[in-house]
């Protein structure tokens, strides 16, 4: 493996073993870092569950008062659909 920045090289030579080495450390962090990201979005989803269910039940016990109801329905709704990272756990 060459690399290359302007006029100097670096050359590295890896052995199967340091080859196998860093590449299961690069593996399992690619690993730890998917596995995070999904728990994230369950997490996130989980939240707008909760916040939609909010907003239904409320509408019940406050006996029609849809004033809980205009910000947290939207928002749990938004929460359950989004594939951006918008909360912050």
């Amino acid at each position: 493996m060459t690399y290359s920045s302007g006029s100097e090289a670096i050359e590295t030579v890896y052995t199967y073993e340091e080859w196998l080495k860093e590449y299961n450390r690069r593996e399992t962090k690619r690993r730890i870092r998917q596995r995070t990201e999904h728990l994230y979005y369950m997490k996130q989803r989980i939240s707008g569950a909760m916040m939609a269910a909010i907003g239904i039940v409320t509408q019940f016990v406050l006996d029609g008062d849809a004033t809980v109801s205009l910000f947290t329905l939207p928002l749990g709704i938004f929460l359950l659909l989004t594939k951006e990272k918008v909360m912050i756990f």
